[in-house]
């Protein structure tokens, strides 16, 4: 299963057929990059300047020890994508994924902790790791600066095989090292929202209010602006929380990292869907509610008020299955379903592909 994510042909293929340059192709040896050397610059005929990995030079450096790290993989691998972006969607959090492979047995980074949680996949050999535990809850990169050296105490060791997952929370010292020949493993991280988040957004959002954008009266000594601050926080404290929460969700949902759902020739105008047409929900946040006598189908943010006949064919499409055009005819005519169709695949909510053969 793991080996079905990203493995060694689909590292082959992406080094042969994409144009994978550093920062996002990189090679690091003992906590220092080691990248230099390994492409040559070249112009085209029009004077651009381009990349072109050289294969010797990359060989030599893995043999020396080198680890080679492609980040975003998830972009150029559709079940890795399919992974990140049910990750995202259940935790309303970017995600992404990293690939690491090494053939010898030195570490490519020195212990260290990540900002993000982390889910190591070992894809093909074996790779040891160092794990320290925390020395401080959910640190971030912002804000007061957390421990910055790493536990002097005997770490737990344990080794990864294929098939293997690992958990590390944000802020969990470790280190990997290659036990010898070949390596491969995933890292997809999962950077969620925390309460200074919601704070950074709540300031913008007070912007749309004369008591956020009036100035603090300094110049009137302290109580007067203790007053003010009392005041709007006062106006915070009004707010329904849920209410809030909903809004907040919504707008780190429609935040989020988004790769297009793309199926020309339908590009959502006026030709009409054939019945047997497949239609499927783009990747990304997506729930049914009910508001009433309305349903509301939510979307990376955005919401869509809809006839609550089409209930059942839109609670099969969030549960991951593709369903014909004409199964959303049986809910509604099938002009209000050509133009329904229509605008979801305009609005890049829906993705329309011919029947398969």
């Amino acid at each position: 299963m793991a080996q079905g994510l990203f493995g060694w042909p689909q590292l082959n293929a992406a080094l042969a057929e994409q144009r994978l340059t550093p920062p996002r192709l990189r090679l690091e040896r003992a906590g220092g990059d080691v990248t230099q050397g390994v492409f040559k610059a070249r112009r085209t005929r029009r004077g651009a300047a381009m990349q072109d990995l050289d294969p010797s030079v990359l060989m030599d450096r893995l043999r020396e020890g080198a680890t080679l790290i492609v980040d975003a993989v998830n972009e150029i691998s559709p079940p890795l994508q399919q992974l990140c972006s049910g990750l995202s969607a259940e935790f309303t959090a970017s995600s992404q994924a990293n690939l690491y492979a090494c053939w010898g047995t030195t570490q490519g980074f020195d212990v260290h902790w990540d900002d993000h949680d982390v889910f190591v996949v070992q894809i093909e050999g074996c790779k040891e790791w160092a794990l320290y535990g925390a020395t401080e809850a959910a640190p971030t990169r912002r804000g007061p600066a957390p421990q910055a050296s790493p536990p002097t105490y005997e770490p737990e060791r344990i080794v990864l095989e294929p098939g293997d997952v690992l958990y590390l929370p944000r802020g969990y010292w470790h280190a990997a090292v290659g036990l010898g020949g070949p390596t491969l493993h995933l890292t997809i991280g999962l950077t969620r929202k925390t309460g200074s988040d919601l704070l950074h957004w709540l300031a913008d959002d007070l912007l749309a209010e004369t008591l956020g954008r009036a100035d603090l009266p300094f110049e009137a000594g302290a109580a007067a602006v203790g007053a003010r601050i009392a005041e709007i926080l006062a106006g915070l404290a009004a707010r329904d929380p849920e209410a809030l929460a909903r809004s907040y969700r919504r707008h780190v949902e429609a935040m989020l990292p988004q790769r297009p759902g793309l199926a020309f020739p339908y590009i959502g105008d006026e030709t009409l869907l054939a019945p047997t047409a497949r239609i499927s929900l783009a990747q990304g946040p997506a729930r049914l509610e009910r508001n009433g006598e309305d349903l509301v189908l939510s979307w990376r943010g955005v919401e869509f008020t809809l006839a609550p006949v089409l209930e059942s064919p839109l609670r099969r499409l969030l549960a991951g299955e593709t369903l014909s055009a004409a199964v959303f005819a049986d809910a509604a005519s099938e002009a209000d379903v050509q133009a329904f169709l229509r605008d979801m695949v305009r609005r890049g909510a829906f993705v329309a592909r011919e029947e398969e053969d």
